[in-house]
């Protein structure tokens, strides 16, 4: 099967999955592209860092921007497929010999009719930072896919990690589904969970399970390919929405024993 990746520029929380996904499955499917569009899409970069600096406090921000300064250094380097880690999605896609294009809005015209050009059978969204439309939604014979880290219809939205903790929820989970043209709302391929470690923080937590969301993904994907997939509807009146938390939020998090670093 043939299948295009879009995702979007982050090599502190989105390459996790991929460094997890091509090392157990890039054998399995034929990858014709990682299409990555910019951090947060159109998201103003100041509304960003304000949204950043209030939830991992300045101290934590600092780690962060420490790391992500590492990570994009490190990440220019040549790798093989078989080096220990990874520390940017381009030079994970250049060891297995993967095409990687830096996009915009992949709702684009021209990038849409590349992707028909491409031919992919589907096309899985990772933390895809815009909502894609009908036009390149039509277009993969077998629909588009994405991963949502949240047990949907529950915690639709941004922020699901965070909102599950926030919650006392016991475990995180994931959702495999197809995408429709509402955010989170198409028919689900596959539903997991992890449990959420004593003492675990936001970050931590965040990192382990998109590692763990890309076994469900290879999961799933081999499931469409052997025709042995069980898609079946979610109860949207049981579904909850969130954005990204407000500040009286965020002081709540911490009153609750949780770190977000």
């Amino acid at each position: 099967m043939r299948i295009e990746f879009l995702t979007q520029d982050d090599p502190l929380y989105i390459l996790p999955f991929f460094d997890e996904f091509l090392r157990n499955y890039a054998s399995d499917f034929t990858i014709v592209q990682i299409s990555c569009s910019p951090t947060m899409g159109k998201r103003s970069r100041i509304q960003m860092l304000r949204e950043l600096t209030s939830l991992y406090g300045l101290v934590g921000f600092i780690r962060l921007v420490g790391r992500a300064a590492k990570y994009r250094l490190l990440g220019k380097l040549r790798k093989s497929r078989e080096a220990r880690q990874f520390y940017s999605l381009e030079q994970a896609a250049s060891a297995y010999g993967i095409p990687y294009r830096r996009i915009g809005n992949p709702n684009a015209a021209d990038f849409v009719e590349s992707v028909r050009q491409r031919s992919a059978d589907l096309i899985v969204s990772v933390a895809c930072p815009y909502i894609l439309k009908q036009t390149l939604l039509s277009l993969p014979p077998q629909g588009c896919v994405n991963i949502h880290h949240a047990p949907l219809p529950r915690y639709k939205g941004m922020m699901p990690t965070f909102w599950q903790m926030f919650h006392g929820e016991k475990t995180v989970g994931v959702t495999v589904h197809f995408m429709a043209a509402k955010v989170d709302e198409g028919a689900a391929l596959l539903q997991d969970q992890l449990v959420i470690e004593p003492g675990e923080t936001l970050d931590h937590l965040i990192r382990r399970s998109k590692r763990h969301g890309a076994h469900c993904m290879g999961r799933a994907l081999r499931q469409i390919v052997a025709g042995t997939q069980r898609i079946y509807d979610l109860d949207q009146g049981a579904g909850t929405h969130f954005t990204f938390p407000t500040i009286y939020e965020i002081r709540e998090f911490y009153k609750k024993g949780l770190r977000a670093i």
